[in-house]
């Protein structure tokens, strides 16, 4: 009897326990310069969007993925919600886009709940050329792995 209460409440424990998974977008510095990224926003305001005003940098880890116990401060050199304009720091990680509990499609852009994919367009220079990304060419650079959707600016 012992033996099918314990496999009871382990059903009941599994059935109750939820499952979170977080879906990211991330633009990586590996260089030893400090970069400034541009970005402009489609309805920043808007609930049912990917991208939001407000990122969050983070020094990086040996991947360039965020190192997520080592925020770094910032400051938006615009004051508008539309664009966006940031100095990225040497071997640091800017999070700009971010999914929770739901699933992206890169064929619709949007998310399966409905989020919107409102990146206008996202521009930094490195070494004297201008990288210009946009949603035409967003999944060139951005390549998802495991959930995150990344590009690492190198030299």
């Amino acid at each position: 009897m012992k033996h099918w209460r314990l496999i009871l409440f382990f059903f009941s424990a599994m059935a109750f326990s939820g499952c979170s998974f977080q879906h990211y977008f991330i633009l990586g510095n590996s260089t030893d310069q400090s970069i400034l990224i541009e970005y402009t926003l489609e309805n920043p305001q808007e609930q049912n969007v990917i991208f939001g005003s407000k990122g969050e940098i983070y020094q990086s880890s040996r991947d360039y993925s965020p190192n997520w116990e080592h925020p770094l401060p910032y400051r938006d050199f615009n004051n508008s919600d539309e664009k966006v304009s940031i100095k990225l720091g040497p071997k640091s990680t800017l999070v700009f886009g971010l999914l929770s509990n739901d699933q992206y499609d890169a064929q619709s852009m949007k998310s399966a709940s409905g989020k919107l994919f409102n990146l206008k367009q996202m521009t930094f220079t490195v070494n004297g050329v201008e990288y210009l990304i946009n949603k035409e060419n967003f999944h060139d650079f951005f390549l998802e792995d495991g959930g995150v959707h990344k590009y690492v600016i190198q030299l």
